[in-house]
């Protein structure tokens, strides 16, 4: 019987400890996946915002100018100093000639643990924000 008991107990040692390591594991994956996908919703929110201030912006230019190139390049100046790594793609700043509304694009990769740096996950990474805005009126 003590033999038997014996074995019982030298069979299944260890397995606590792997057990505990496996749960340790899966805690940490599962962390540093909520790590980056709270990294990743907070820039969609900030490049929204700075999307939106920047329509907004070129639109007032459009307005003072009526010249849709100086409306974009206001844009392109306001998300330059609003957010450094944010860009306007080309094509990402369209005037509407007829109602004045700008629609600007802007694109930024958010600074993440793990999603920006392997191949398969960087488009995760990648944020983009499109907004559209009229003249301000006083």
């Amino acid at each position: 019987m003590k033999a038997l008991a014996g074995r019982l107990g030298r069979d299944q040692a260890g397995v606590v400890g792997k057990i505990i390591v496996v749960w340790l594991l899966a805690i940490m994956l599962f962390g540093i996946a909520g790590i980056d996908t709270v990294s990743v919703l907070l820039t969609k929110l900030r490049v929204s915002d700075v999307a939106s201030s920047a329509a907004s912006e070129g639109a007032n230019r459009y307005r003072d100018t009526n010249s849709p190139d100086k409306a974009c390049e206001a844009a392109k100046g306001s998300v330059a100093v609003e957010d450094a790594e944010a860009k306007i793609p080309l094509g990402g700043c369209v005037v509407n000639v007829q109602t004045g509304r700008v629609q600007i694009t802007v694109r930024k990769t958010a600074d993440t643990l793990v999603a920006g740096r392997f191949g398969f996950t960087k488009k995760l990474a990648r944020v983009s924000a499109t907004e559209t805005n009229g003249p301000t009126t006083l």
